[in-house]
């Protein structure tokens, strides 16, 4: 296709703020397919007896939202884009219940006064748009809301994409990487803000400093990053 943005046959669907293009709508990636396994293997595990909670933070046009919904979770998408409408959409089209779904814009600060105690967090394409000691701190608020036994899965734009090309942050120590993309690559992808590209390692570095346990971190065809995480402790 002439007009995809990668190998994976994405469009242009921009999202709202320059936070890049809505990819969750479009298709399901494996790390998004692991955490509805989960899902799922949470639901049969409780057969009923309790609901299980997920959240989706920065949910955008709420693709995987629905996905997650549909797989059994009572789930929560927030943005800090105004995304009702958008994923009131999605969900009527995927034809979950209302009962089965919230939305609300908050930043990740605004999370950490939330009642959700969730087991399911995904958390996909957003982490990126905060400079690392903002990204520490937003995983700590996460895993400060996280049931017990919680899962995050969690990707993060890579320094082994095409989105390094030109990128002003290369050579600089993560911890103080914060930069725009070349001008053409921002048009492209949506990413009009500056951010953090991660390798493997320094992803997987900064969810054990929050105080995460890393299960799995690996890259995708496209060179982003991604990591299943778990609670380090029981919560109390």
């Amino acid at each position: 296709m002439d007009d995809a943005l990668n190998s994976y046959g994405d469009i242009a669907r921009p999202t709202a703020g320059g936070h890049g293009m809505d990819i969750a709508s479009q298709r399901a990636d494996e790390l998004d397919a692991l955490a509805i396994q989960r899902i799922e293997d949470l639901v049969a595990l409780a057969n009923g007896r309790h609901a299980i909670r997920a959240l989706d933070v920065g949910c955008g046009h709420g693709g995987q939202a629905a996905r997650m919904a549909k797989a059994g979770a009572q789930v929560l998408a927030v943005d800090i884009e105004d995304c009702a409408q958008d994923v009131a959409r999605t969900m009527r089209d995927e034809g979950v219940d209302e009962s089965a779904w919230a939305f609300r814009q908050m930043d990740i600060a605004a999370i950490a006064a939330i009642d959700a105690r969730p087991q399911v967090i995904g958390c996909q394409r957003m982490i990126h748009y905060l400079c690392y000691p903002d990204a520490l701190e937003a995983l700590r608020i996460l895993r400060g809301i996280a049931a017990e036994g919680a899962k995050l899965y969690l990707s993060a734009s890579g320094m082994d994409s095409e989105l390094v090309d030109g990128y002003e942050g290369q050579g600089v120590d993560v911890r103080q990487r914060f930069a725009t993309l070349r001008p053409d690559r921002a048009e492209k992808h949506g990413i009009t803000l500056p951010v953090c590209l991660y390798r493997e390692g320094e992803l997987a570095g900064l969810v054990r400093e929050a105080g995460w346990r890393v299960d799995r971190v690996f890259c995708s065809g496209f060179g982003n990053v991604k990591l299943v995480a778990s609670l380090e402790q029981c919560k109390p």
